[in-house]
């Protein structure tokens, strides 16, 4: 049974903000589509038609079988009752509501009262109907009674009917082997017919494209296809068969390569303009959909085409065609077979001649990704005594500079900067060489240019930033400086993040810190916000700390107020941990600030205010969409490893303070092993071990909670598990009490040793672990040395104080998926659900997916996997024989794949021991690659098992009681 549509909108998850107005938040299922009720059975066509076209945000906002099922029968009575104009609305909403069609649960009772109207006199309303009907084909598609009035009226003498029929014959012949195959016949014979128009033949055409159920049926229209080429020359005839062709192959993935040839072959041959851009533009399409069925062949025919080609245009479309190839697998699949050709640089080398920089950026996009998969491919640099790469970034760089002129076209600038990122990240030595260039640039340029410009700066900064060249500096601080740039707030923005880049995490010159801080002081509130989220995340806190200290009085909510103070404090504490000074106490006191920082953003989760920012506007939409749970768990985490470096710390410092005593040299002398003579060490650094094992598995918890996460941010998790990893391993490695004397492999880390890497935190990492296998191999672990502790308190020292980057997900999540769920059957108030102890409990649980603006971004939603577990809370005491060694718990779970982001699941649960029992429902995220995520939400559920037996023979005893008057009278 499905769960009551008032429950869903009690559900935990919040919704994202611009899926529900205010008054919507006030509304449940029910009262809606009661509303909607009222405005259906209006007098005013007016108040109907809008009662109508509400019903598409009622399905977004409720997704459900029980609420979609009543809606849509509701709708089918009025199809049937109405006019014409209100048939036309609600096919408008079967339109826009495909995806929850398969949700109707009584599909013949609905399609009965649509396909009644079919039988009317009135061609426009059987037209409106066949139309309706093809919107539903997704649930209809094997009713032979539609197939037989769709090719009934394809028939008809009605222009109005057969385009209706024409549209519905598409839809079920995409929908319905059994019709396409039926109606391939029907419609070839209209097309060949003579009494055909010529206009209703262009329109039978593109049914065609949709008999791809098999490869019979594919060929079969394919062949027909072939046939009207031949009989029907004329250019309308020949642009509609070609497309349908085309997408015909992209759909059945039969016999592309020879519709790629095809397409090329009439590029070549027809004179007709028009014909050959849409042959271009087919052929882009199966770039698109189809990259790894281009062969080489293909590839050299169109290389020469471009060649030989004096129109712009196509050149540019044929360019487009390379480029997109050029970007997937193509290439890549071409040179393990094949090596380079002097085609592809003759092509690479028209960037230089094009007076077209639409052309010239789109040829650099084709040269870029060719040299990244001929390396990749060959793990070569070089082909004919040539270096592609530097030819590659010449060309870049030439582009640039010419474009950067052009202030109103920044459009192709932007492809040929991509293309500086693209070859950067392939190659980090080429990050100098367009950093200089572009630097170079800045101040020679003017808006929007040079926030652009100071954008792709940054990018390579953010992809390699020990490679960041110190002589950009000089270029970018006048910049910031001077009174002509100061209105450009977002170069601004780009100019400090390089800076922050270049400093690697390095305290800033004061002149500098100067400079940047200037020009927060002189802008708007949103901009400093931004600096120093910028700062955080190159571990610039002693910047950020600056101008969070002055933006917390900026914001007129509550909410908000927390929020930039907790980020104050948490730069403050990172602040500290760069002073000089001991470092246990200089840790204590970072930890200090930590907490504070910690307590204004469980503060901020705790407050309800209403958001308003002021200048600060688009943080709201981050704060409705972005709870604060993973800002949260990080910052507990962050602290929580710096009270295990500093507990390490206190224990190293004790091995130099407490020497042991003069029993433990007997005691290890007596057992053989001098390692015991440390005992007390020992043990303190075994539970400092632990506390490292027990941070790394909530790191890892907290990893496995990150579905919306980026994968930089993942990576920085990663790091910070594996920090934990090694340290765990330092201290076991030298604490090993084994009698076997083995410590644990150095290498077993996954650092990647020796990797040169921008990251100087997994440098750090690297380094130390290296200085643990040096250590341990000079050492070795029987005896615990004064070298074991300095190493121990050194990597302890150097990882606390090592400048903390705050990842992107901790400000901003550019992915947002969220669960909804609701349970059946449902508790009514605070009563618990009661169920008979030798009966089944029948749990079903259904839910929708939340999406944000750019939904798998970083990874897709492939399978949710719910599990259900009951525990007993408190037994019902009885005088029964029940065993004891009766099972008192239930585990269960299942995983479904969502189909329109929706999912249902049934569960079978037996509560065989009297009580009340807890039942917990999580659901977890499955992604394409398998990974499990355990995003939650949790809902939770009371159970009350009883015997009724049981309950019959207590009310027997106590009616048997007697009562006080009774027993006073005896």
């Amino acid at each position: 049974m499905a769960a009551p549509v008032s429950t869903f909108h009690k559900s935990h998850t919040k919704s994202f903000k611009h899926d529900v107005s205010p008054f919507d938040q006030e509304q449940d299922a029910n009262s809606a589509l009661s509303d909607l009720d009222r405005g259906l059975r209006s007098m005013k066509v007016g108040v109907q038609c809008e009662a109508v076209v509400r019903f598409p945000g009622l399905f977004e906002k409720y997704p459900f079988p029980i609420l979609i099922n009543s809606a849509f029968l509701r709708l089918a009575d009025v199809f049937r009752a109405g006019n014409n104009f209100i048939r036309w609305c609600i096919l408008r909403v079967t339109h826009e509501s495909e995806k929850h069609l398969d949700k109707i649960l009584n599909v013949d009772e609905f399609m009965r009262r649509i396909f009644s109207v079919y039988h009317s006199n009135d061609p426009v309303a059987r037209a409106v109907t066949l139309r309706v009907l093809a919107n539903i084909s997704l649930i209809i598609s094997e009713r032979k009674n539609i197939h037989h009035s769709i090719t009934v009226s394809l028939d008809s003498h009605d222009a109005v009917e057969v385009q209706a029929a024409i549209y519905a014959a598409q839809k079920f012949s995409e929908q319905s082997r059994v019709f396409a195959a039926n109606i391939c016949d029907k419609i070839s014979e209209m097309i060949h017919s003579v009494a055909t128009p010529v206009d209703l033949k262009l329109s039978l055409i593109p049914v065609l494209q949709f008999m791809h159920h098999d490869v019979s049926m594919a060929t079969k229209a394919r062949n027909v296809c072939l046939k009207l080429l031949d009989s029907y020359p004329a250019e309308k005839f020949k642009v509609q068969t070609l497309s349908v062709m085309s997408h015909l192959a992209s759909l059945s993935l039969i016999d592309i390569p020879a519709q790629i040839d095809l397409l090329l072959e009439h590029v070549c041959t027809d004179p007709r303009s028009h014909v050959g851009i849409v042959c271009l533009q087919e052929l882009h399409t199966l770039a698109l959909k189809t990259p790894h069925l281009w062969t080489y062949n293909h590839i050299m025919r169109l290389c020469e085409y471009f060649l030989k080609r004096d129109s712009h245009s196509s050149k540019l479309l044929s360019m487009n065609i390379l480029a997109q190839l050029s970007k997937s697998v193509t290439f890549n699949l071409i040179f393990t077979k094949s090596d380079f050709h002097d085609v592809f640089l003759s092509v690479c080398n028209h960037c230089y001649a094009s007076p077209s920089y639409a052309l010239a950026a789109r040829v650099i996009e084709f040269y870029t990704h060719i040299v990244i998969a001929y390396c990749k491919s060959k793990t070569l640099e070089y082909w004919s005594g040539q270096n592609l790469v530097e030819g590659a970034v010449t060309a870049i760089q030439t582009q640039i500079l010419i474009m950067a002129s052009e202030a109103s076209d920044t459009k192709n600038l932007k492809l040929c900067l991509k293309c500086a990122v693209d070859m950067v990240k392939s190659h980090p030595k080429t990050a100098d060489s367009f950093a200089t260039c572009i630097a170079d640039l800045l101040p020679d340029v003017q808006e929007p240019v040079n926030s652009i410009l100071s954008e792709s700066l940054a990018a390579i900064g953010s992809l390699h930033q020990t490679m960041m060249p110190q002589s950009v500096v000089p270029q970018i601080l006048p910049l910031l400086e001077g009174p002509s740039h100061r209105h450009t707030h977002q170069m601004q923005v780009y100019l400090c993040t390089v800076l922050f880049q270049v400093a690697e995490g390095k305290p800033l010159p004061v002149h500098i810190e100067d400079t940047i801080t200037a020009c927060f002081f002189e802008a708007d509130p949103w901009l400093g916000y931004k600096l120093s989220r910028a700062g955080m995340r190159y571990g610039q806190s002693g910047v950020a700390h600056k101008i969070l200290s002055s933006l917390a009085l900026e914001v007129a909510s509550e909410h908000f107020h927390f929020w930039l103070n907790g980020l104050r404090d948490i730069c403050k504490a990172e602040s500290e941990l760069q002073k000089p000074g001991t470092p246990i106490g200089v840790i204590q006191e970072a930890l200090a600030w930590y907490h504070r920082g910690l307590t204004s953003l469980k503060a901020k989760m705790c407050t309800e205010a209403e958001s308003d920012l002021g200048l600060f506007q688009e943080i709201v939409n981050f704060a409705h969409v972005f709870p604060l749970q993973f800002q949260c768990e990080y910052i507990q985490l962050r602290a929580s490893l710096l009270e295990s470096h500093t507990q390490l710390l206190r224990t190293c410092n004790t091995f130099k303070t407490c020497p042991p005593p003069a029993i433990a040299t007997h005691k290890a002398q007596a057992k053989g092993l001098e390692i015991t003579k440390y005992e007390h060490i020992v043990s303190q650094l075994g539970k400092t071990g632990a506390e490292y094992s027990r941070l790394s598995e909530m790191l890892a918890t907290l990893y496995q909670q990150s579905f919306d996460a980026d994968p930089d941010s993942l990576i920085h998790l990663q790091l910070l598990q594996t920090s934990c990893e090694l340290m765990k391993l330092a201290i076991t490695s030298i604490a090993q009490t084994g009698n076997d004397g083995q410590t644990l492999p150095a290498d077993k880390m996954v650092l990647g040793l020796g990797e040169v890497t921008g990251d100087k935190y997994k440098q750090l990492l690297n380094t130390i672990n290296a200085e643990l296998t040096s250590l341990i191999n000079t050492e070795g672990t029987q005896v615990i040395t004064y070298k074991h502790m300095s190493f121990l308190t050194s990597s302890a020292h150097k990882l606390a104080t090592s400048p903390c980057c705050f990842p992107r997900y901790f400000f901003q999540s550019l992915q947002q998926t969220a669960l909804k769920l609701a349970i059946s059957p449902q508790q009514t108030g605070t009563e618990p659900v009661l169920v008979q102890n030798d009966t089944y409990l029948a749990l079903t649980v259904e839910g929708i997916i939340q999406h944000g603006a750019r939904p798998g971004r970083f990874r897709k939603v492939k399978a949710i996997s719910v599990s259900v577990v009951s525990n007993i809370i408190s037994r019902t005491l009885t005088n029964s024989d029940q065993k004891l060694t009766e099972s008192t718990g239930n585990t269960l779970e299942q995983a479904v794949e969502p189909h329109n982001d929706y999912f249902t699941l049934s569960f079978i649960l037996r509560f065989p021991v009297l009580g009340l029992h807890a039942v917990t429902i999580q659901a977890a995220i499955l992604d394409t690659a398998g990974a499990k995520w355990h995003t939650g939400p949790r809902v939770g559920l009371q159970v009350k098992s009883y015997d009724d037996a049981i309950q019959k023979q207590q009310q027997v005893k106590h009616a048997q009681r007697p009562t006080y008057s009774q027993l006073l009278n005896s």
